[in-house]
């Protein structure tokens, strides 16, 4: 059973964490554009004391990440905790989190990229349910505001203890990064391009419990005892703004069949690539195919999740149905109380 969160409501407070990169001490501008949006919105936020820190190519040490992890879950005051920024060493939390502490707190828990490390491991070891979605530096603060599509199915998500229901295609998306150093990211909105739709690879129908997110992430949990339970799973993966090639993802694809992971599934969900060429995304639905073609489940790509904004917010340990006939996904759990 999973263990569901209290929802967040106006007025709430929001926690913020840096449990990887230390984006916010290079960047303030993204920190203040992020904080004024969610106070915009209606909440309270609070920013963990190692937050706005930089040592290296992380915030702070790991015992400071973590226990600004901890603080935040201890808050009486905080609702919800959401990750300022991604980056590469979340990893380095796993042995210092107090799975028991988190479990007996149970709060909202956002972010992605990085953040997967937490999400998965958080889910695996106390049942909680956390989300792949929106992070503070990246979403709440786009110019000139937050994008509409991942602001309302981050409300939907959090807000409500009833399902988000079916979930469309966003009408279009943006990989364009406007430099952060110069600004760039104040003078104009991204560039967008039109979304042609979701791939549909599979005519199949199938329910499952979600568990993914960025699939170099997850790399850190294999072997672990973090490593999630993935029988009956709905697995969702997408590639960083790192652009592992589709020959990359391919040999990852084939890791998850050699350890036995898609005897076990109920459907694989693939998030849209962020810098391939057309040729390139057409490639990946091609290993995704080859990769999978033992196994009979439904699998959708192209979809609006990871590192191309906009996003949606996936909340790992809920159900989710994916219907390849009727060209429909639908979160059919709600993921917060």
């Amino acid at each position: 059973m999973s263990l569901k969160p209290p929802r967040l409501r106006q007025g709430d407070t929001i926690g913020i964490v840096s449990p990887s990169w230390g984006g916010g001490a290079h960047f303030p501008h993204r920190i203040e554009r992020g904080v004024a949006h969610l106070r915009s919105m209606g909440f309270q936020v609070k920013l963990a004391p190692h937050a706005l820190n930089s040592r290296g190519f992380v915030s702070d040490t790991p015992q400071n990440r973590a226990a600004d992890i901890h603080a935040m879950f201890l808050d009486p005051e905080v609702t919800a905790i959401i990750a300022s920024i991604g980056g590469d060493h979340a990893c380095h939390l796993l042995p210092l989190l107090d799975f028991e502490l988190i479990q007996a707190h149970p709060k909202i828990f956002v972010g992605y990229s990085d953040v997967t490390v937490l999400n998965v491991a958080l889910h695996s070891m106390t049942g909680l349910v956390t989300f792949n979605g929106p992070a503070l530096m990246t979403d709440f603060a786009e110019y000139p505001a937050m994008l509409g599509y991942t602001e309302r199915h981050f409300l939907r998500t959090v807000c409500a203890p009833e399902p988000a229901g079916a979930i469309e295609p966003s009408d279009w998306w943006t990989e364009e990064t406007l430099d952060w150093a110069t600004q760039a990211d104040l003078t104009r909105p991204r560039a967008r391009t039109v979304n042609e739709g979701w791939s549909w690879l599979t005519p199949r129908r199938a329910e499952g419990v979600l568990i993914g997110g960025c699939i170099e992430s997850l790399q850190h949990l294999r072997g672990t005892r973090y490593w999630p339970d993935w029988t009956g799973a709905i697995l969702f993966v997408e590639t960083s703004e790192d652009r592992p090639s589709p020959a990359t993802v391919d040999g990852m694809l084939m890791d998850y069949e050699n350890m036995g992971v898609f005897d076990r599934l109920a459907g694989l969900l693939v998030g849209r690539p962020m810098r391939y060429s057309r040729e390139e995304r057409q490639a990946l639905r091609e290993i995704v195919l080859a990769r999978t073609s033992r196994f009979d489940f439904p699998i959708i790509t192209d979809m609006d999740f990871g590192h191309t904004a906009p996003q949606m917010t996936l909340p790992l340990g809920c159900r989710a149905m994916i219907d390849g006939d009727q060209q429909r996904f639908a979160i059919v759990d709600g993921a917060v109380t």
